[in-house]
């Protein structure tokens, strides 16, 4: 039976960011294997969406686990300037954690997840990522992918082997070439982008972008706030059937100066 949809979690960062986060299983998984999280970080925000896979429950512990090992981790020292560095590091440390559980508890086995993370602190933006959720800018009305899919029709539309069309019903459009815990090491990829006023961030697990394609998905958050985006999203993934769990996080910067050692912006939970 699906899952009701879940009560959106909203807060202002004063006077930075609108912010929003949302999960659902979906029209036909039983069990959530997506995670999401936000906490203050930097004097700023750090928001993370994990999307778990392997036998019985252990893609939902995967997702969790990974998201609490990044929170401990990127908050355990100030970054500093070296917000990239920190993010990177505390991915690096989510993934060998996960590793190591994952060996240590055989019914854990096998088990995986993506991880997508992004800070917001003054008008610099810094993500890491690993698999396939995704992390979006719709800045003057045009949609762009900031992160690279870690799948197999990735590689293949990378190789000229696959249109886009294609990739999207590709019966291995969900096979990852990179994730969380399945390796000892793995490659992290970190973008560093200034933001501006104006910009709306979406960061998803690919419920979302699977079942929606960019142009409608655009359309449904542009001048909408984050909780109603959200709401929108969800509700526009299960009318498409859900066949996946489906989470998302919405992100709209309202003001964005250079952020100042001195000065802390973060206000508080609204």
């Amino acid at each position: 039976m699906a899952a009701e949809i879940a009560t959106p979690f909203s807060i202002l960062i004063m006077p930075q960011v609108d912010f929003a986060e949302l999960t659902d299983t979906g029209c036909v998984r039983e069990h959530n294997e997506d995670a999401i999280a936000s906490w203050p970080f930097a004097d700023g925000l750090l928001f993370a969406v994990a999307d778990g896979l392997g036998g019985a429950a252990a893609g939902e512990v995967a997702s969790t686990f990974a998201l609490d090992v990044l929170r401990t981790e990127s908050t355990r020292t100030p970054p500093g300037p070296s917000v990239a560095k920190v993010l990177r590091q505390a991915v690096h440390q989510a993934n060998l954690k996960l590793y190591q559980r994952a060996i240590a508890v055989p019914e854990l086995r096998g088990m995986a997840t993506t991880l997508t993370a992004t800070t917001l602190t003054g008008n610099t933006l810094v993500a890491a990522h690993v698999g396939d959720s995704r992390l979006l800018l719709l800045r003057d009305g045009a949609l762009r992918q900031l992160t690279k899919d870690h799948t197999w029709v990735a590689q293949q539309m990378q190789y000229g082997l696959l249109s886009a069309a294609q990739a999207r019903v590709h019966p291995n459009r969900h096979m990852l070439t990179r994730s969380l815990g399945r390796e000892l090491l793995v490659s992290v990829d970190v973008l560093t982008l200034t933001v501006q006023p104006g910009d709306l961030l979406v960061q998803c697990s690919d419920g979302i972008h699977g079942a929606i394609a960019d142009d409608e998905l655009a359309e449904l958050v542009r001048d909408r706030d984050p909780a109603s985006g959200c709401q929108t999203l969800i509700e526009r993934a299960r009318d498409a059937g859900a066949p996946d769990n489906a989470s998302v996080q919405i992100a709209i910067v309202t003001d964005c100066e250079p952020a100042a050692p001195a000065r802390r912006w973060w206000r508080g939970w609204r």
